[in-house]
């Protein structure tokens, strides 16, 4: 009998209680209620071609109001991006009369960033015109890098120059050595490619007669704003590292060198 009075109780308090708190319900007022802002996001990526490219952040508000309301931001001290490599537009940085959405334009730029590297614009969001309080999303971090088109597909004839640290070889060291290599792009992938012979020949010239290497050494590369690198292992079990650059009149300077200390430098010319 008193555990059934218990539980009767129980059940009254909380009937009670969902009925008091439907009495004092309070309904949201979008115009005259509590501020709160937010960056849309907190982070993004933006590759930057030649002739610039933009990102658009989005800071959204709870309210809106009949004034156009200015963003207020700040750069993070964390940013690792010059400011050279961006400019914000500061015409954006704000929220029309109205409206419950502003928007923040970040500009890459394409000659100030750095070859081979992703920076950071890291910007905080500090508040807006009026009072307002900050969400949790009040940090955005805008990632940037170089992106330049890569077409390097073809047949080439190049011609080495290298020597080897092997005593066998009896063309060593060796200049103008002529070799048609065909570099196709990755599937799947802008900037990757495969060398049908990443050594241009040169294994089978200097190691085909004393160590039976007759075979090709399928090399990779990658072109990253005519930046050329790579590396792959050759059937010797050494790892061959590539480097070279995509010249002005189309050709491409390449060199190499092995584990063992073997190098040469290709210029490598479209047929």
């Amino acid at each position: 009998m008193k555990n059934l009075i218990y539980r009767f109780s129980v059940i009254a308090l909380i009937f009670t209680t969902i009925v008091g708190c439907e009495e004092e319900l309070l309904v949201y007022d979008v115009d005259n209620g509590q501020t709160l802002i937010n960056f849309a996001n907190s982070s993004a990526t933006l590759p930057v071609p030649e002739d610039g490219a933009s990102y658009i952040v989005r800071v959204e508000s709870s309210t809106r109001s009949d004034q156009d309301r200015a963003i207020q931001i700040s750069v993070d001290p964390s940013s690792t991006a010059e400011p050279a490599e961006y400019t914000i537009d500061q015409s954006t940085l704000v929220i029309p009369a109205g409206e419950f959405v502003g928007e923040v334009k970040i500009t890459g730029n394409f000659d100030e960033i750095p070859d081979l590297t992703t920076t950071t614009v890291v910007l905080n969001l500090d508040g807006i015109d009026g009072e307002a309080l900050v969400g949790p999303r009040s940090t955005f971090t805008l990632s940037m890098f170089k992106k330049c088109d890569s077409e390097l597909e073809g047949v080439y004839t190049a011609v080495s120059a290298g020597e080897s640290t092997d005593g066998a070889p009896v063309n060593n060291p060796i200049e103008d050595f002529s070799y048609t290599v065909t570099i196709t792009k990755d599937e799947g992938s802008d900037l990757d490619y495969t060398l049908s012979d990443g050594v241009a020949g040169l294994y089978i010239e200097w190691y085909g007669a004393p160590y039976g290497y007759t075979f090709e050494t399928e090399g990779k590369m990658q072109d990253v704003c005519g930046n050329l690198s790579g590396s792959w292992a050759d059937a010797f079990g050494s790892t061959v590292q590539l480097s070279g650059t995509v010249n002005e009149d189309g050709t491409l300077t390449i060199s190499w060198v092995n584990g063992f200390g073997d190098s040469a430098t290709a210029v490598y010319t479209r047929q």
